[in-house]
């Protein structure tokens, strides 16, 4: 049998030893996220594309962790192609203290884009992609704009 003196001791201990085991840990994780600096916009969100047909094209980036992509601030446009449709996987839905609730993507994403030369000239063609993510340390990147050739 237990006294009650004992068993409040036992409790306060076992809780003191539990909390200077595992405090440490998350004092130097936090320390470590919060030290550490956001990536540079083409690091954290590295874009590259395939041609699979002279009518589709698909266009993916690989998110470093910690990094999301709003789905609402990608776009595509062309002066070179008729863009006739954008296929987009499902998205995570995230509250962002930026944005309020807003789909987003982590890790890797593809956008496959269903397009028509707007003429039938040889030429190299472009596509402008415009999209715009965030880094869950705090910094929301401005949109970024960039030219690809296919």
């Amino acid at each position: 049998m237990l006294k009650k003196g004992s068993y409040n001791f036992s409790y306060s201990y076992f809780s003191l030893i539990f909390l200077l085991i595992f405090s440490p840990f998350n004092l130097i994780a936090n320390k470590n996220f919060l030290e550490s600096e956001p990536l540079r916009v083409e690091e954290a969100f590295q874009i590259d594309f395939l041609v699979i047909s002279p009518t589709e094209t698909i266009i993916r980036w690989k998110i470093s962790n910690s990094y999301y992509l709003y789905k609402k601030k990608i776009a595509f446009s062309s002066d070179d192609y008729f863009i006739e449709e954008i296929r987009l996987p499902v998205a995570q839905i995230k509250e962002d203290s930026y944005f309020g609730k807003s789909e987003v993507y982590y890790e890797i994403v593809e956008a496959t884009l269903i397009i028509k030369p707007k003429t039938q000239e040889n030429t190299p063609k472009n596509i402008t992609v415009e999209y715009q993510g965030c880094w869950e340390g705090g910094v929301c990147y401005p949109v970024e704009k960039i030219l690809i050739k296919l």
